[in-house]
């Protein structure tokens, strides 16, 4: 009797054990995979809702590219020649020159962007010179800030004409987001990010191929595409992140776990 007494309650325990770690193997999961389908959403946003008009490059299903503003600067001085002075806000000690895809001018009658990719930083970079008493003689207070300040070059070549003093001028990077196949875990997708044109690196992984990018050009209708013409009229951008966490038990089922952001491009208008 006493070893059939121990049976039963070790049957017991065994099951209260296991209802238990299954129950907690799939709170463990399921929280696993709302934290990674949301930090997906964030990141993504981080340089979504900074995009202006004519700001998206590429609205495909998978992928988006976006030019995504890194520095304001402010058109401060001519030099005779190709030699532009501005001052940049914030300055550029922080600034990854590295990752500038181009500059671009806001239109001071529309608020407009027009932008200009570039074939990298040394392209408009001017070294030497005092930039600072540039704008210095043009009134503006360089006491303490002299490292704000920069000369770019060739700016023409771009434009056409020379940027007018008082001129806002954008200097941003081209970031590419896809969804693919994941590189950590072939199994699932990821999601990637990176410089448009460079490699980029897998932020995200345990997505599947629900996930994925829609475009609103006015209204209420989003399309998985938007081309040409199209591109300037995008206002918000929909996000969707499935992700899937396996559970730690062998009995388990695996979490999905599906977060949809729409992003409305505010600076657009």
């Amino acid at each position: 009797m006493a070893l059939t007494l121990t049976a039963i309650i070790v049957a017991l325990v065994s099951t209260v054990f296991l209802v238990q770690n299954n129950f907690f193997s799939r709170q463990v999961a399921r929280t696993a995979a709302q934290d990674n389908a949301r930090s997906v959403t964030e990141l993504i946003g981080s340089d979504v809702r900074s995009v202006t008009a004519n700001g998206i490059v590429v609205a495909d299903h998978r992928e988006l590219v976006v030019h995504s503003p890194m520095a304001l600067a402010g058109v401060c001085a001519q030099i005779p020649g190709p030699l532009t002075t501005v001052y940049v806000d914030g300055g550029m000690a922080g600034l990854d020159t590295s990752q500038v895809s181009g500059f671009a001018l806001r239109d001071p009658l529309t608020g407009a962007w027009t932008y200009y990719d570039i074939p990298s930083w040394s392209t408009i970079e001017s070294s030497g010179g005092q930039p600072a008493s540039d704008c210095a003689g043009n009134g503006a207070d360089t006491v303490g800030a002299s490292g704000n300040f920069m000369r770019l070059r060739k700016l023409r070549s771009y434009t056409g004409f020379n940027p007018a003093l008082g001129t806002v001028l954008m200097l941003y990077r081209n970031v590419e987001l896809a969804f693919q196949q994941s590189e950590m875990d072939p199994a699932t997708w990821g999601l990637f990010r990176g410089i448009y044109g460079d490699s980029l690196v897998e932020f995200a992984t345990g997505m599947d191929t629900t996930s994925g990018f829609w475009y609103r050009t006015g209204g209420s209708t989003y399309a998985s595409q938007v081309t040409g013409a199209g591109l300037p009229l995008v206002d918000a951008v929909r996000v969707r992140s499935e992700a899937e966490e396996r559970a730690t038990t062998g009995g388990a089922q695996p979490i999905t776990y599906g977060w949809s952001v729409n992003m409305i491009l505010r600076n657009v208008k």
